[in-house]
């Protein structure tokens, strides 16, 4: 608006005129200028360009105070809003930040307003805006040096909504020293909408060789796609498991199937190069004509595979003339690429399979670019001598990387190892442990031998802490074997991160695998280092007594898929329905990239998977470590989402000296007792102190805890309600529950107090939990809500959790219900969620193929949604165990489980049939033929006594059996009940079939015992 400008003589349409402020500097680029200017936004053409719409608020152009501004509606988020656009904020530059902020609601209306910065989600200018008068909300910000200009980006944010309220913003001006002043340079046409292609400090050199020493190649694709030639490259590079660089021409992206040859390099891991719009020599062109041809091909390239920010970070120019084109190249953030070794596989040129083989062996030089066509003609034969040639790389050892520059650095220069000189940085993990090499290799001469194992977590360990790239994702991939004589067993790939003094252990979605000792075997997975860590390692680790080999060690930088935001949010679907809090299970992976844009949509709270144990909070008595809960705490609080706590006392991951006083296991003993009593209170203080230092006003993001978790057994004890023989139970007895409820309140005064334990659902154990709850409540406990975990099988009747939910709502109609942990398994077996357990059954897929499985769970989905929805007045929160079937822990335990497909989002973060059994029934596939058999319900043994030698007439309640699809079924149990039983143990065998034949057993044991001479 007029009267409200700030800065006069701006171009009103958003940059400036040669500030340059989206363009990399070119190589020569100079120191940076005074601050100028770098985006002014008035809204007074009707347009919010430059600036981009954040979130999914509805955005307008009104008038306003007799001029226009911007009117943001209908915000579910405090995010929603506008957003700067990638590549405006450099890594080291100093900024201010402006705009004009009213709200759009009634008189006397007050929130805060602040610049919000990704992706550490800095505050900027927090100001007080009301509805009565234009507020200026300002701010300085230092951008960190190696930050990623494409993600360091600026939004409009408020206070929390509470209810919904709208505001106006004008006059955004955001002024900074980052332009580069060098005399004159060349830069590319200011276009404040331009994405850079993701080059890290690109040069206008063409560069010519491959990251890493030793025996490595960057493999390079030339002028494709191209049915057939790329669709035989691709299978042949995932069937060998590396990854290459495609130089992509836009004219075959737009032929028939060239985009979905493209979507499927990206989705595969490979690397994309800019050749151009066409096959046209650029070497004559104009700087001007050339920078048209490189946007317009990144453009093709990014329309075809749906993602406006898809990386493009190297340039190869067609037919190797340069001209202008490397100057331009870097400047759009594009390493220029050099041919490199070529094999001659192009017209005029002996094109036949042999002697392309012997061109390409020639190619192969240590440290070589290697340049082969997979477009341009017919390229069948230089397929052939590709799959020859890179098999016998393979064979001899050879690591295929990326070439050097371009794509920002990350592991796949650093962290490869193939063994074949030494143990290339690996160390034992855990005392005792022994890694050496051995000659027994998948490929080369060399792999890595791991002996002497006491402990599942210990392993071969490597140090990635100056290679792993923060907030960018990686593919990680490792060839396992079992030593000889070693029975098939899981092992999986996992990630220890330091902070602070505290570690945090992540498994690495997607790679677990049952190895054998009779061939090698792939751990592939994905994973994004969310924030720098002091230290980083990737580990392998298995069962105990397990010795294995590793081999073919990489982690390499892929593209993830970007969400779907034409679904409805599962918070907004949920949240009609009367579930307030729709949360998730997190760590820091998904506070950035794709996953934080899903969490962001979908979800208004989240649960910290681990972060919030005791043994990640406290792992020395008096030591606390925080970085790892703080960091998922702040970006709640960037975000406006809610955090369910876990968990202030378990029996599990805690550390041992909490039951110990120096060498001496505690006892119940009183001196002990209150020994244990003060570690609880320290405990819990501690931290809650340290959120109120953090956040000084009580506005933690925290509105609930799990006080105590997991303290019923899944099977008779001693114990009153059956309670868990813990070492808390031990030491203080069915007290130590109502010490910490105690201990809760008084330190989370503001916050819902949860007991939270998993197969609630059980009868046996929903009978225990219950009579707990009411103990607690009979003792004036301060307990707000009932957890229950629901980590569920597709066989595991609904009915059964209703019945628990509406045991509590007949206990007390105000205890609040949360679905804790939720996932649903497709397995044969179902053994609990007892991590401390030791399951013997292998597990098994329940269905012969992946889609019926993930169909099945879509019912089981939809069939549980309906009854949680019925009960919406009792049920406050649904918490999904995972953002992500990839990140499932059913995939790696109690063993490797990769059929598993438990959650509403798939490995990329695309939606599933467990989605559409929330949202929409109406969208799931056929239902599978029925081959769950029914379940039937644990019985607890039952005893008689007999009055004589012949035994005892013995009536019994025949358990619940119940089928997912049929409901109740009849149960047959022999001997049947009013039997005569003999004196002595009997087995009582109880058999269900459903409609479909299925058929289940079951069995308990009626125990007569002779009545002794003399007793009542």
């Amino acid at each position: 608006m007029r009267q409200r400008r700030l800065i006069a003589g701006a171009t009103a349409f958003g940059l400036i005129t040669g500030a340059g402020a989206l363009a990399l500097p070119s190589v020569q680029a100079a120191e940076p200028e005074e601050p100028i200017v770098l985006l002014n936004e008035d809204f007074e053409d009707g347009d919010l360009s430059p600036l981009v719409q954040n979130g999914g608020a509805t955005l307008s152009v009104v008038d306003a105070d007799g001029d226009k501004a911007l009117l943001v509606q209908g915000r579910a988020n405090d995010y929603d809003g506008i957003k700067t656009p990638a590549n405006l904020l450099r890594a080291g530059g100093a900024y201010t930040f402006s705009a004009q902020v009213r709200l759009a609601a009634p008189a006397g209306t007050t929130t805060s307003a602040r610049f919000v910065v990704e992706p550490a989600y800095t505050w900027v200018g927090n100001t007080t805006v009301s509805a009565d008068t234009w507020t200026t909300v300002s701010g300085t910000f230092a951008a960190p040096a190696g930050a990623d200009p494409a993600t360091l980006r600026a939004y409009l944010g408020t206070g929390d909504l509470g209810g919904p309220y709208d505001y106006l913003v004008d006059d955004v001006v955001i002024s900074g020293t980052a332009a580069p002043a060098d005399g004159g340079a060349w830069q590319p046409t200011p276009d404040p909408t331009f994405v850079l292609g993701g080059a890290s400090a690109p040069t206008a050199t063409p560069s010519s060789a491959a990251r890493g020493t030793g025996d490595v190649a960057a493999l390079t694709f030339d002028d494709g796609p191209n049915p057939g030639e790329t669709g035989a490259v691709l299978d042949l590079l995932r069937d060998r498991g590396i990854t290459a660089t495609f130089c992509i021409i836009g004219q075959n992206v737009q032929a028939a199937g060239g985009a979905e040859l493209l979507q499927r390099i990206v989705a595969e891991g490979h690397t994309l190069c800019n050749h151009g719009t066409s096959y046209a020599d650029m070497g004559s062109w104009s700087r001007d004509e050339v920078e048209t041809d490189l946007k317009e091909n990144l453009r093709i390239i990014r329309d075809a595979l749906g993602n406006p920010e898809q990386q493009v970070p190297y340039f190869r120019a067609p037919n190797g003339s340069w001209g202008a084109t490397g100057e331009v190249a870097a400047a759009l953030g594009m390493q220029p690429l050099g041919l490199g070794n070529v094999i001659f596989d192009w017209d005029g040129n002996d094109l036949s399979e042999e002697t392309l083989t012997a061109n390409l062996r020639k190619a192969f030089t240590p440290g070589a670019v290697v340049l082969a066509h997979d477009g341009g003609g017919d390229r069948s034969n230089t397929v052939k001598a590709v799959a020859t040639v890179v098999t016998e790389k393979l064979a001899e050892g050879w690591t295929f990387t990326l070439p050097r520059g371009g794509a920002a650095d990350g592991a796949t220069a650093g962290i490869t190892s193939g063994f074949e000189t030494g143990v290339d940085g690996w160390t034992a993990r855990g005392d005792g442990v022994s890694v050496a090499l051995s000659a027994d290799a998948r490929t080369g001469s060399g792999s890595l031998l791991v002996t002497n194992r006491t402990q599942p977590w210990h392993g071969a360990a490597l140090d990635v802490t100056d290679g792993l790239p923060v907030g960018t994702a990686v593919a990680v991939s490792v060839w396992a074997k079992l030593a000889p004589g070693q029975s098939p067993a899981s092992l999986k790939v996992s990630v220890q991160r330091d902070n602070g003094g505290g570690s945090a252990y992540d498994g690495v979605a997607g790679a677990g695998a049952s190895v054998t000792s009779d061939a090698w075997v792939q751990l592939k997975g994905t994973y994004t280092l969310a924030a720098a860590a002091d230290r980083a390692q990737i580990y392998v680790e298995g069962p105990v007594g397990v010795d294995f080999l590793l081999d073919d060690v990489s982690v390499a930088p892929i593209v993830e898929t970007p969400i779907q935001n034409d679904v409805p949010a599962l918070q907004d679907v949920l949240g009609k329905q009367g579930i307030e809090h729709v949360g998730v299970a997190i760590d820091a992976r998904e506070t950035v990239g794709t996953a934080a844009d899903l969490l962001r949509k979908h979800y208004n709270a989240f649960t910290p998977e681990n972060a919030g144990k005791p043994e990640s909070v406290q792992p020395v008595e008096g030591q606390f470590a925080f970085t790892q809960l703080d960091q998922l705490l702040d970006f709640a609080d960037a975000n406006g989402i809610e955090v369910y706590g876990h968990v202030l006392a378990w029996h599990s991951q805690t550390p041992a000296w909490f039951f110990r006083d120096g060498e001496r296991d505690l006892t119940d003993s009183p001196a002990d007792q209150a020994l244990l009593k003060a570690r609880m209170e320290a405990h819990i203080k501690g931290i809650a102190d340290h959120i109120d230092a953090r956040y000084p006003n009580g506005d933690s993001p925290i509105w609930a805890w799990d006080v105590v978790n997991e303290v019923i057994a899944d099977g008779d004890t001693d114990n009153p309600h059956d309670m868990r023989d813990s070492r808390w139970f031990q030491v203080l007895g069915e007290g130590f529950v109502d010490e910490a409820f105690r201990l809760a309140d008084r330190y989370f005064p503001d916050a819902a107090l949860f007991i939270n334990d998993y197969n609630t659902e059980m009868p046996e154990k929903r009978a225990d939990y219950l009579s707990l709850i009411a103990a607690l409540q009979a003792r004036a406990v301060p307990i707000d809500g009932v957890g229950h975990q629901a980590h569920v099988d597709v066989a595991r009747p609904v009915q059964w959790l209703e019945d628990s939910i509406e045991g509590v709502e007949a206990l007390d109609p105000t205890l609040l219900q949360a679905i804790t942990e939720l996932d649903v398994n497709a397995s044969t077996e179902n053994q609990g969620a007892d991590v401390s357990g030791t399951p013997t059954d292998p597990y098994s897929p329940a269905f012969e193929n992946d889609a019926d499985a993930a169909a099945e769970v879509g019912y089981y989905y939809r069939d549980l949604f309906a009854m949680l929805t019925e009960h919406g007045d009792a049920v406050e929160s649904v918490t999904f165990w995972g953002i992500s079937n990839a990140r499932t822990w059913l995939r790696t335990w109690p063993m490797a489980r990769p059929w598993e497909q438990p959650l509403p989002f798939d490995d990329d973060l695309q939606v599933t049939p467990a989605y559409w059994g929330i949202v929409d029934p109406s969208r799931l596939p056929a239902r599978p033929a029925d081959v769950l058999p029914p379940r039937i319900a644990d019985a607890a043994d039952v005893a008689a006594v007999s009055n004589g030698v012949s035994g005892a007439k013995v009536a019994y309640s025949l358990p619940s059996a119940i089928d997912t699809l049929d409901g109740v079924v009849p149960l047959d149990c022999l001997p049947a009940s009013g039997t005569r039983f003999r004196i002595g143990t009997t087995t009582v065998t109880c058999t269900a079939t459903d409609e479909a034949g299925n058929t289940r057993t079951s069995t308990f044991d009626v125990v007569v015992t002779r009545k002794q001479h003399g007793k009542p």
